[in-house]
């Protein structure tokens, strides 16, 4: 049987889904019963990433042999994705928050809780949610902002469907990969193609 390495250790967010989609491109069940596939990586973002790919391409698969910050995911069948149910409250919008307010000083701390607060409360709702730049810090346990309210109504939020997606390199940045209160570990890949594919964009 055939063994295809894929070591995506060190790469920058987006490069390792990036590189292993290439190197899955044509794979099928078939493939995968004459061949071992198995991607080696070295970060959690890369591991959240990975993992929700390949789970949202059909693909089954495990965390193989873990040595330090090494691990390897072993890529065991192809099979057909399942489709989650979701509220008929949810559109396909994206809701792209930037900053951890909206404007400047108090009034904006004040305004950027108080519009994801009114989520719970809106007849329609984001399909998805990405945080970037100083917007992570809305999601992750730091001492700059204090964020336990709409860690609460984003948690309540995913009850209905919406994903929260948080930039892995901008969690990175702020040292806060580890610190994640609330949603996913987000790309830039995937986040560019939520926002091609959605019916809008509102940024925040």
């Amino acid at each position: 049987m055939n063994n295809v390495q894929i070591d995506v250790r060190d790469l920058p967010c987006p490069e390792p889904v990036v590189k292993v989609k290439k190197a899955l491109i044509g794979v099928t069940a078939t493939t995968l019963r004459h061949a071992n596939y198995e991607i080696l990586g070295n970060t959690l973002s890369a591991k959240e990433n990975l993992s929700r790919f390949l789970r949202s391409t059909g693909y089954e698969f495990e965390i193989g042999h873990s040595q330090g910050e090494q691990y390897m995911i072993i890529i065991k069948d192809k099979i057909e994705s399942s489709k989650k149910e979701y509220s008929d409250k949810l559109t396909q919008k994206v809701l792209f928050i930037k900053d951890d307010k909206v404007g400047e000083g108090e009034l904006g701390v004040m305004l950027i809780n108080a519009l994801i607060k009114s989520l719970l409360h809106a007849t329609l709702l984001p399909q998805k949610i990405i945080f970037v730049n100083r917007g992570v810090l809305l999601t992750t346990d730091n001492s700059e902002v204090e964020n336990d309210d709409i860690v609460e109504v984003l948690k309540e939020l995913e009850k209905f469907g919406v994903e929260i997606y948080s930039c892995g390199s901008c969690l990175s940045y702020y040292a806060m990969t580890e610190r994640l209160k609330v949603g996913m570990i987000g790309n830039a890949v995937e986040s560019l193609e939520a926002m091609l594919q959605s019916n809008g964009v509102l940024c925040l």
